[in-house]
């Protein structure tokens, strides 16, 4: 199987929580589905400073909805004002979000946290993100 994440193209995915916790346990989970570096940023801020200096790094980022300073909508507003095709989740645990108003704000999945691994390799499926680019979990 040929490896699309090669030692001279090293691709990120960026994950955006502001509960340190949480935060470690996604990258521990999602860290387990891709050869992708996991970045992570416990505010908007400092993840669309990372984001605007080089948005070609990333294939995927997956950011909370609720966060002080810059809520995940207005996050994905702006990263999406940078890079219009950027694949942007939306995970969050407030139950406010149908999957049909997170697409309506720009994003490509909702994930209801807590979600299952299977729930996440579906949205990643459906975003477009190849299979042969995740890891076995």
């Amino acid at each position: 199987m040929n490896n699309p994440f090669t030692p001279n193209e090293t691709k990120r995915w960026m994950l955006v929580d502001d509960h340190r916790d949480i935060l470690l346990m996604l990258a521990a989970v999602i860290g387990n589905l891709t050869d992708a570096e996991i970045e992570c940023h416990k505010d908007s801020g400092s993840a669309l400073a990372a984001f605007a200096a080089a948005p070609e790094r990333y294939d995927l980022v997956i950011t909370d909805y609720e966060m002080p300073g810059m809520d995940g909508v207005e996050l994905c507003r702006r990263l999406r004002a940078i890079s219009p095709a950027q694949k942007i989740f939306l995970a969050t645990g407030s139950g406010f979000f149908t999957e049909a108003a997170a697409r309506h704000a720009g994003f490509c999945a909702l994930l209801n946290k807590p979600f299952p691994l299977a729930v996440l390799r579906e949205a990643l499926v459906g975003a477009g993100v190849k299979m042969e680019s995740l890891a076995k979990a």
